[in-house]
């Protein structure tokens, strides 16, 4: 176990993690910050309050969720570049049912969510079909696809859905019946927490101001481990991601694979939207909401650094998220950009790449470099007198072999 362990801390991801935050520590030096009080600052405000540990929670919550799709595709051999539009239309088509369809509060809740995995999944199956009709890579029809959602959402809200009651580009507001709320909501069950844990005490604080997102989420998690070990889809998926050829081989259909894994990436996608807008403490729709917190391309970093593992998106999600809360903290007290937790993200995903790509590299220079010529064989004791009776002009049998010169 501890020789296991030793060779995972040697490994590419925990390596890539402290050098990313060595140079960070330099970027901070050259900012004018210690770098001990900058990393205290960020541990302290990320895991050392409860409220802090709720923050934290609730920043990874969404960019673990849309990690699982895009893992969930990457695993199949499908780089999924827009989650950022199937999350953005599945909070439209979702936000708009919670909004604006009557009826009790779970139920509208529920259909919300289902409304917009299906925005997502149709969003994700429309850069499919491009690829299976059409030919267009699906990472190229994935990537170009997030524009027309964001704008076509951007366009929704703001002359459509707006409400002239606020100053705010958004919708009106959830009816809090239909809000997903805190693990322990407010009033007397919350009460009892803060009398049994202490009102500031990290458990406290994840009952009473996390949702009910981090469940789903959890089961999104569970889910998509059993899914790539327990079903024939992830034996198939797997299969296509290492091997492409040899799924055709072995019967699998690459175009009914790359629909299923499209439809359930970005109908995951969807689901995180809808989370996000439906999801306390959030009370409307408001423009360019998903885009401006940049949760998908955090996601696509976390997947890449998890290389692509459920368990892995969530560990990952959890340090991202840490990092964002902690820079927000050591921007208040130190005065350092908060920026530098897009540095530090940067840097893990750069020296990752570097650390898993160079011995590929290395191995197939050699694979690749020409073996060294043979040289002249040697000669028998006896040879010299043989060879020196020879004229220079006819070569004997064992130049002609060795193509040297005698």
């Amino acid at each position: 176990m501890l020789p296991r362990v030793g060779r995972w801390l040697a490994g590419p991801i925990p390596v890539s993690v402290v050098l990313a935050l060595v140079v960070g520590a330099v970027f901070m030096l050259v900012a004018g910050v210690d770098p001990i009080s900058g990393y205290r600052a960020m541990v302290s405000g990320s895991f050392g309050t409860g409220m802090g540990i709720a923050n934290t929670l609730g920043r990874a919550i969404p960019i673990i969720g849309i990690g699982i799709g895009i893992a969930l595709a990457f695993r199949a051999g499908i780089i999924n570049l827009g989650t950022e539009g199937q999350a953005v239309l599945g909070a439209l088509a979702g936000g708009f049912v919670a909004v604006y369809m009557p009826g009790p509060g779970p139920l509208v809740a529920l259909c919300a969510m289902v409304t917009g995995v299906l925005a997502g999944a149709a969003w994700g199956l429309l850069a499919a079909l491009l690829q299976n009709s059409l030919g267009v890579p699906i990472l190229l029809a994935t990537l170009l696809l997030n524009y027309p959602a964001r704008y076509f959402s951007s366009w929704v809200i703001r002359f459509q859905l707006k409400d002239p009651s606020t100053d705010l580009v958004a919708s009106k507001q959830i009816d809090p019946g239909v809000q997903l709320t805190a693990l322990v909501p407010a009033g007397p069950a919350a009460e009892a927490v803060r009398r049994a844990f202490g009102p500031m005490s990290p458990v406290t604080m994840i009952l009473t101001q996390v949702n009910w997102s981090l469940v789903i989420v959890a089961v999104l998690v569970i889910g998509a481990i059993f899914v790539n070990r327990r079903t024939r889809y992830g034996f198939e998926a797997g299969l296509a991601g290492q091997n492409p050829e040899f799924t055709r081989y072995g019967g699998v259909k690459p175009g009914p694979l790359v629909l299923r894994t499209m439809a359930l990436s970005g109908g995951i996608a969807g689901l995180i939207g809808v989370l996000i807008v439906i999801g306390a403490p959030n009370t409307r729709m408001i423009e360019g909401h998903i885009v401006q917190t940049n949760y998908a391309w955090t996601a696509l970093l976390v997947t890449l650094l998890a290389l692509y593992r459920p368990l892995g998106v969530a560990i990952a999600g959890l340090f991202f998220g840490a990092i964002i809360v902690g820079s927000e903290a050591m921007g208040r007290d130190l005065g350092l950009s908060p920026q530098i937790a897009a540095v530090i993200q940067a840097l893990v995903i750069i020296l990752l790449a570097y650390r898993v790509a160079l011995p590929r590299f290395r191995k197939k220079r050699q694979d690749a470099a020409p073996e060294d010529p043979p040289g002249p064989e040697p000669q028998s004791p006896a040879a010299p007198a043989a060879v020196a009776v020879q004229p220079a002009s006819a070569p004997t049998a064992e130049t002609t072999e060795t193509g040297g010169e005698r």
